[in-house]
C-alpha cells in the first residue's frame, strides 16, 4: 500500500466523528441549546438540524479529500490544491455553525 493510500485512508477514518456528531445531533442527543433561556422546543430541534447538517458537510468534505488524496495521491500540485480548498471549505463551515449558534442565542432570549 502506498503512502498516499494510507493518508488517505486517515482521513476517510477521520470523517466519521463529523458523522456520527451529525447522527446525534439529528437524535437531539447532543444538549447544544439546553442553556438558551427563551428557546423553543422547535427552535432547538431546528438549530439542531441546521449544525447536523453542517457536520454531515464537514464529513462529505473530508471523504471528497480523502478520494482526491488517493486519486492524485503522486501529483503534490493537485494535493496542494485539494488541500487548501479543504481548509478553506471547512474552516468556512466552521464558522457557518458559530454563527449559526450565536443567532439562535440571540433570537433565543430576545436580545
Amino acid at each position: 500500500m502506498q503512502p498516499h493510500h494510507v493518508a488517505a485512508l486517515v482521513f476517510a477514518l477521520m470523517a466519521l466523528p463529523a458523522f456520527v456528531t451529525a447522527g446525534w445531533l439529528g437524535a437531539g442527543r447532543l444538549p447544544v441549546a439546553g442553556g438558551s433561556r427563551g428557546m423553543t422546543e422547535g427552535r432547538r430541534r431546528a438549530l439542531d438540524s441546521r449544525l447536523a447538517r453542517l457536520m454531515r458537510m464537514v464529513g462529505v468534505v473530508m471523504l471528497a479529500m480523502a478520494a482526491g488524496l488517493a486519486a492524485w495521491g503522486g501529483d503534490d500540485t493537485r494535493v496542494l490544491a485539494l488541500a487548501a480548498v479543504m481548509v478553506l471549505v471547512v474552516n468556512g463551515l466552521a464558522v457557518a455553525m458559530l454563527v449559526t449558534v450565536f443567532r439562535a442565542r440571540r433570537d433565543g432570549t430576545g436580545g
